[in-house]
């Protein structure tokens, strides 16, 4: 016989729902986000294929350190991780596929991020250079800040773009 877990109630939804389908079932669809939502501040085009696969393109040259550093402003992190919360929403009565999907693959992949961190640290001396997709560097921004343990500094400050030079 299993022993109890005092921390999860016995009819815990632990099935990490499509949370895609389960959105369109139940006419939640408007709590999903697009690709077009993550490229709002972006000059793209998207053409999408026959098989579903989407294609970002650029429509002006952006160098890469210019599209760095759009990415990593703290606004547009907050928004994207805006986006992420949206997405908890969906789910009906007992069902949270929304907040599974959140909790048990999202917030769970950036602990492990973070945890690693923490793992090649050995001195309050070292210096790490995380270089990551935008998506994840709110939270794993977040958890470093609220660790204690690591002042944080952003890159933006050291990059200069075609504009600047």
């Amino acid at each position: 016989m299993a022993k109890h877990n005092p921390f999860f109630p016995e009819d815990f939804d632990s099935d990490l729902t499509d949370t895609d389908k389960f959105a369109k079932e139940h006419n939640q669809e408007h709590l999903l986000s697009t690709v077009e939502d993550y490229y709002s501040d972006a000059d793209v085009e998207f053409h999408e294929e026959e098989d579903g696969r989407v294609w970002i393109v650029p429509t002006k040259y952006e160098s890469l350190i210019d599209m760095y550093i759009r990415g990593k402003q703290p606004e547009g992190r907050c928004a994207e991780h805006q986006l992420y919360l949206r997405s908890t929403r969906i789910g009906l009565g007992d069902k949270y596929p929304g907040a599974n999907w959140l909790s048990h693959y999202w917030y769970d992949r950036n602990l492990k991020i973070f945890v690693n961190l923490t793992r090649i640290t050995d001195s309050s001396e070292d210096r790490i250079l995380l270089i990551i997709g935008a998506g994840h560097v709110y939270l794993v921004q977040h958890f470093l800040e609220a660790s204690g343990d690591y002042n944080l500094e952003s890159p933006l400050k050291y990059l200069k773009t075609e504009d600047s030079n």
